[in-house]
């Protein structure tokens, strides 16, 4: 199975086409959240340097985050409108999972935490079952002395959202990983969404949405400047 896969979640994206589980080509774009000038030409590029037409792409896997609000909406319309314009099937990976399979395989249960700049964190737990990791907990959007109670012990925390609140977080069989974030890879986008296709999971191309699990730091801030004194 040929797929091309789509990160524009952070500040640093990329795409990168895989087939049957092995990388083909990658392609990253410059800092500064240039996503949507950078995410067609990208595609066409390594399109190109492989010698394939798009209609060869027999998969097309788009990281839903969450993330970048303006990032993660044009990752998404970029694949919805190839999905529909070359009646291809599209998946979901949220960021999460593409983070966890980024990280060194263990058998201590991990936490990807991200940082919301909202005294919130992002979360989910996994722990190892055979040879993947396995969601143990919903995707979550709470408070950093919230999550406390509900990660296992042991257990390995990383991600960009540990460092606002080490205080917080150091605690007897929490081992705080020093990596200040692990940045999503566009093949891991491409290998996780053929996994997840193999294994059953489908994603209507209208129902393709970004994963917002906290509004916009710029709506809520317009919502407040229209709200009466």
């Amino acid at each position: 199975m040929k797929v091309l896969g789509i990160e524009t979640s952070g500040n640093i994206g990329g795409v990168a086409i895989c087939e049957d589980k092995h990388v083909i080509i990658t392609k990253g774009f410059g800092a500064g959240m240039q996503h949507g000038k950078e995410l067609i030409p990208a595609i066409r590029t390594t399109l190109h340097e492989i010698g394939w037409k798009p209609g060869d792409i027999d998969l097309i896997a788009v990281d839903v985050g969450p993330g970048s609000y303006t990032g993660l909406r044009v990752g998404v319309t970029c694949a919805k409108t190839m999905a529909y314009a070359l009646n291809k099937p599209v998946i979901d990976v949220p960021i999460f999972d593409i983070i966890a399979e980024n990280y060194a395989i263990g058998s201590i249960p991990i936490c990807p935490i991200i940082d919301t700049k909202r005294n919130h964190v992002y979360a989910c737990i996994y722990k190892l079952e055979g040879i993947q990791r396995k969601r143990q907990s919903d995707f979550l959007v709470i408070q950093p002395e919230k999550l406390l109670p509900i990660l296992p012990r042991p257990v390995i925390i990383f991600g960009d959202g540990v460092a606002p609140y080490k205080d917080i977080f150091q605690q007897k069989d929490i081992i705080i990983d020093e990596i200040a974030h692990v940045n999503p890879k566009a093949e891991y986008v491409a290998i996780l969404g053929e996994r997840m296709y193999k294994s059953g999971h489908r994603c209507e191309i209208d129902k393709l949405l970004p994963l917002y699990l906290q509004r916009a730091g710029a709506v809520e801030k317009q919502e407040g400047k229209s709200k009466p004194i």
